[in-house]
């Protein structure tokens, strides 16, 4: 097993270095070039026009040895974040909370076998459900560890456990309605009412959803006929030995309903707090009362520090509510700690990537010639390159906000010029600029997912390519209606 993990964390490392390589090549030959930036809202935006040829920066080996380390500082939160996941996870889990309550979930569809089928789509309504409204993303890593075993004891295997709260989440997030990351902002920039087309959007979203429920349970169905199919066979052989899965499920004590209880308050308190300002907003609306005012909080909704904060208390809670003396504590965190480490190194080395192209100014030039290129194409067929430009910019940006401040305020007056609404424009951005956040080496978020079933990313690739090449054929097909119809 041990050579196998290892020729998994190979694999993915050299196609990361692989990609490294191909970049800092790039820095040479794309000429270096940058776009003028103002302030706004608190966002650096740029200003179209005013592209401008710079000095070549080509990045040298030297340059190239400093990029992963400067990508841990540029990637801390989410490390952090991974390591308290893998740390209070780990305790939980010593506890038994999490194997008794997946036991009494097995046992729960074992007399219900007819409600089996309610796993998958429910549990990808969910997630898509919650990065559609709030942008859910590195949040659903939260929920793989407690995925994969559920899974498992169900009979389905860790890629599932990872794909239902990752790519549900994933799909979500790329068709989504009221996503705060991508179509707030981008429609902000685009200067196209907040929210506006929710109708249609929430059509794409049911669309996609529902494509996505399909082919998860065509997998699902396949694997159960021959489990030796499934993507993780090898990694699951061991993990159901180590969950102890064969054998009958232990009785859940008190303490470990507790625990459990402790879990789900802690969840609740996410989803809270991750909506705060629309909660906010909504009881003022509609109550008048300004709970912010009233309770001293924040505006801003909370993101990677609050959460990992969060569930840093919840490790103690849950410690406590365990009765686990301290060095037990102790060891038990720390183990989870140390099995987050190699993929928290795999981040720096994806981060190295985008902190290359940055470097070498190649971003903009990309930009700039592919925006030029749009211009003269059928209004349909210009959607749909601006589409694929967002999909390319995405690789060096898998931010949602990020991509839209370096390219709305391009491609939206690019609109007016092409024949195509801001409103559609904002939909290409969308689509094209999330769909590959799936399978992306640089997407910290990709790494972390797949690490938690020691997935290669050449395997996940493979396996998720359909379902990609599916979701951009469906893209092309809704970009096309809003031309005919002015949406």
């Amino acid at each position: 097993m041990s050579r196998l993990l290892s020729k998994i964390k190979l694999n993915t490392f050299a196609i990361i270095l692989g990609i490294i390589a191909v970049v800092a090549v790039m820095t040479y030959i794309v000429p270096s070039g940058s776009y003028q930036r103002v302030e706004q809202d608190g966002r650096q935006v740029v200003v179209p026009g005013t592209y401008e040829r710079v000095a070549r920066a080509p990045q040298g080996p030297f340059d190239i040895l400093k990029a992963p380390i400067r990508g841990f500082s540029n990637t801390s939160e989410v490390i952090v974040f991974l390591l308290v996941i893998g740390g209070v996870l780990s305790v939980i889990e010593k506890t038994g909370a999490i194997t008794a309550g997946i036991g009494a979930a097995s046992e729960f569809f074992k007399r219900k076998p007819q409600l089996r089928f309610l796993f998958i789509p429910l549990g990808i309504i969910t997630f898509s459900l919650c990065g559609a409204t709030f942008g859910m993303c590195e949040e659903a890593l939260i929920f793989i560890p407690i995925f994969i075993p559920l899974a498992l004891s169900l009979g389905y295997d860790s890629a599932l456990g990872v794909a239902i709260p990752f790519v549900g989440a994933g799909v979500g997030f790329a068709a989504a309605f009221t996503n705060p990351f991508t179509v707030g902002i981008a429609q902000g920039i685009a200067q196209v009412p907040l929210y506006s087309g929710l109708g249609y959007r929430f059509l794409i979203w049911v669309i996609c959803t529902v494509v996505v429920i399909t082919w998860m349970s065509v997998y699902a169905r396949k694997i159960r006929k021959n489990p030796q199919a499934s993507l993780t066979y090898e990694f699951d052989e061991v993990k159901r030995k180590e969950l102890k899965l064969a054998q009958a499920a232990p009785r859940i004590t008190r303490r470990q309903k507790w625990v459990l209880a402790a879990f789900g308050l802690g969840m609740l308190c996410l989803i809270i707090g991750v909506l705060k300002p629309q909660i906010c907003a909504f009881i003022h609306n509609h109550w008048g009362l300004d709970l912010m005012q009233l309770l001293h909080l924040e505006a801003d909704g909370w993101y990677i520090t609050e959460i990992a904060s969060l569930f840093l208390g919840l490790g103690f809670v849950c410690g406590i509510l365990g009765k686990m003396k301290m060095q037990q504590f102790n060891d038990a965190f720390f183990d989870g700690v140390r099995g987050m480490a190699e993929i928290a190194m795999l981040l720096c080395f994806a981060q190295a990537i985008v902190i290359i192209a940055k470097d070498g100014h190649i971003l903009d030039t990309m930009l700039e010639w592919m925006s030029g290129a749009i211009k003269h194409l059928h209004p349909i067929f210009a959607s749909w390159a601006a589409m694929m430009l967002q999909t390319i910019i995405d690789f060096f940006i898998p931010s949602g906000s990020g991509k839209a401040v370096l390219t709305m305020p391009v491609l939206a007056p690019l609109a007016d010029l092409i024949g195509i609404t801001r409103q559609t424009m904002v939909l290409a951005f969308q689509l094209g600029g999330s769909w590959l956040n799936i399978a992306m080496p640089t997407d910290p978020v990709t790494i972390a997912a797949i690490g938690f079933a020691r997935i290669s990313f050449g395997r996940w690739l493979k396996w998720i390519l359909p379902l990609l090449v599916l979701m951009y054929v469906l893209s092309f097909a809704f970009l096309i209606p809003p031309y005919f119809t002015g949406w």
